[in-house]
């Protein structure tokens, strides 16, 4: 079983479900978590980081993946993501109703949001998330606020909360996103886009049970980045673990059902 536990979804041609249905079976995708797409032309990405260019859509479709949830159980799973700028209430209401209408998940994106993870609404969020036991899924940058140092904090005041790093950190390795992960066992961390030498650093430091494959599609493909796990020098069964078993675990759910 492989599930890819970081895909981004939209109604536009270069990110659509049609495309990354073709995209899975190509790669032999068995599952695959969606997230809301579209906020930001991935295509154009650094102008986003050095600030050129702001988010097109800054809230994010979340009704549009659970449609797809809801049609293909068989295919997908789905993470929500909220604005944290807006009204507190609101977002964690959000947060609530989407958890409660079958999504499985919240996704963070501090890029598009230019929020802190310490701030008043992502500790409310944190907390909720903890509540209705379900992963906090979340980019890192380079800005206190919501770096990898962040989510550390974060996680050890919040410690009933499970949370995954986005592709293992910031940078090209990120040594700080692999010990916080060894250090807590709220900390995971999510592989796409990261190299193959700080996947295998994980592997040796924090261990399989802490890693989760995801492809970060469109930007990335999915069977490109499922090649670096299968490159590593683990057991089947340790690589069963990143492929599937971790995030089915964190998310609570069973292989069918949406």
């Amino acid at each position: 079983m492989i599930i890819d536990a970081h895909a981004h979804i939209a109604e536009m041609p270069y990110i659509s479900v049609e495309k990354l249905m073709t995209t899975m079976l190509e790669a032999k995708i068995d599952k695959t978590v969606l997230f809301p797409g579209g906020m930001v032309d991935v295509r154009k990405m650094t102008n986003y980081v050095i600030g050129k260019d702001k988010p097109e859509k800054p809230e994010a479709n979340n009704e549009y993946v659970l449609r797809l949830v809801k049609k293909y159980p068989e295919l997908f799973f789905g993470f929500c993501n909220v604005n944290v700028n807006n009204k507190s209430e609101k977002v964690l209401e959000q947060l609530d109703y989407y958890i409660k209408q079958g999504l499985h998940g919240l996704k963070m994106a501090p890029m598009v949001h230019q929020f802190s993870l310490l701030g008043k609404t992502s500790k409310a969020l944190a907390d909720l998330c903890g509540q209705l036991d379900i992963p906090f899924y979340t980019h890192t940058i380079f800005h206190a606020s919501a770096s990898t140092a962040a989510v550390g904090k974060l996680a050890s005041e919040f410690k009933n909360t499970t949370f995954i790093i986005g592709h293992m950190g910031f940078g090209p390795l990120d040594i700080e996103a692999i010990e916080l992960s060894t250090a807590l066992d709220n900390v995971y961390l999510e592989t796409s886009s990261s190299n193959y030498l700080a996947i295998e650093t994980a592997v040796k430091k924090c261990g399989h049970e802490k890693l989760i494959y995801g492809s970060e599609f469109p930007l990335s493909d999915p069977y490109v980045e499922k090649v670096k796990i299968e490159r590593l020098p683990i057991t089947d069964d340790e690589k069963d673990h990143i492929f599937s078993k971790n995030i089915l675990r964190l998310m609570k759910a069973e292989v069918g059902v949406g």
